[in-house]
């Protein structure tokens, strides 16, 4: 936005519903037909440092945030198998106390 930019949000008269905004994901307010809401740039700007270029930092900034391609680091083969060992019970020992349970062929 250019340092003398003005920008007027209005929702149409026809609009079926009311607009919502919010401001950094805080509470949410609602505009209705006939409510405006005016956007301009700030007397005191405030300085920023890219670390590319201002899309790039956009989409970085995004990536951290929402935690896109972050993959939870899952367990080793080994310390799967670990946890199977540990059980006292086989499956033959679980097979053969249902045994019991099982109904009789007739």
């Amino acid at each position: 936005m250019k340092s003398a930019g003005l920008f007027q949000i209005t929702p149409s008269i026809e609009a079926r519903n009311a607009a919502s905004i919010s401001f950094d994901g805080r509470s949410q307010l609602t505009l209705r037909p006939g409510d405006s809401l005016y956007v301009t740039t700030s007397v005191y700007p405030v300085p920023s440092i890219c670390a590319q270029d201002q899309i790039s930092d956009w989409f970085d900034s995004l990536a951290e945030c929402l935690h896109w391609n972050v993959r939870k680091k899952q367990k080793q083969i080994d310390e799967l198998s670990d946890m199977t060992h540990s059980s006292s019970d086989t499956l033959e020992e679980l097979d053969g106390n249902h045994q019991d349970d099982r109904p009789a062929d007739t």
